[in-house]
């Protein structure tokens, strides 16, 4: 198949799903071999899409940037800011990116490519040296206060790696979110963006599972998802709650608002059949019901 007849295939499908914006992978599985001939003349997708003259998705646009051109772009963000580039500013920059794309580039580029931001500001030559040094101190004081830690120490770190997992299962493009924002994880599909904060619940005690309230304000939106990761040694459930709906919950004082912020006391209902409440709500629709990200 040559550069030609990969044209008018892809025109042909375009055809044939008029309903779609744009064609993606998927779409070119159709046809027989046609991805594999599309990478091979036009590299990506969305040069194939721009020479068939039709329309590519933003995350197809994106990705046609080089390797070389995300380097630099990071570097001129670097200088334009004067400080170390971030997720955020990779999402809020309106400028600079249309120097190297059409759209804007899409910061989860960098963990695919590079295997994360971190190590593609290494490669861009960007370095906060005092920043190395802090992590190296906070690294050493940790080995020698290690030993009085107690075991579930790390569980927050695993909730999130947990979450991350099972997003990239479900066909997610998904990563930590660098910096303190109030979210852990941010994931795109189908050209849409999802925020997480990701709170672990060790299910052998009591304690409640706390939200700030400066944490709650600044992340509200329609796209903000709360998942819960409720851990013993042997088993993780997952309870993914809309952001609304927790705001709901403590509109109704379901939720206790206190000074420290928001407590969310779940409780594990062994009587019969397993169960996860809430007071008396129970949170069954929750449970690892992942289709409720939409």
């Amino acid at each position: 198949m040559d550069r030609q007849k990969v044209v008018e295939n892809l025109k042909k499908l375009a055809s044939q799903l008029k309903t779609k914006k744009y064609l993606t992978g998927e779409d070119l599985k159709k046809i027989p071999k046609l991805n594999y001939y599309t990478s091979f003349h036009f590299r990506t997708l969305a040069n194939a899409l721009k020479a068939a003259g039709l329309p590519s998705s933003k995350l197809a646009a994106a990705m046609n940037t080089s390797n070389e051109e995300l380097l630099q772009y990071l570097k001129d963000l670097n200088r334009e800011l004067g400080q170390i580039p971030t997720v955020w500013h990779i999402q809020h920059d309106e400028k600079l990116y249309k120097k190297y794309s059409n759209e804007k580039i899409v910061w989860s580029l960098y963990k695919s490519r590079f295997g994360g931001l971190t190590k593609a500001r290494e490669l861009a030559g960007i370095k906060d040296k005092s920043l190395f040094f802090k992590e190296a101190k906070s690294a050493s004081n940790q080995q020698e206060n290690d030993e009085n830690l107690p075991k579930n120490r790390f569980w927050g770190e695993a909730a999130e790696l947990h979450v991350l997992a099972e997003l990239l299962y479900r066909k997610f493009q998904a990563a930590n979110v660098p910096v303190d924002v109030g979210l852990d994880i941010l994931a795109i599909k189908n050209n849409k963006t999802y925020y997480f904060q990701v709170k672990h619940k060790d299910l052998s005690n009591n304690q409640a599972i706390k939200i700030t309230k400066s944490s709650f304000e600044k992340t509200g939106s329609g796209e903000v998802y709360y998942i819960f990761v409720l851990l013993t040694d042997k088993k993780r459930d997952f309870l993914i709650i809309p952001y609304h709906i927790i705001n709901d919950w403590i509109r109704e004082k379901i939720i206790e608002d206190t000074d420290d912020g928001y407590l969310i006391y779940i409780k594990h209902n062994k009587n019969g059949e397993e169960h996860y409440v809430l007071k008396e709500k129970m949170l069954d629709r929750f449970l690892n019901n992942w289709e409720i990200i939409r």
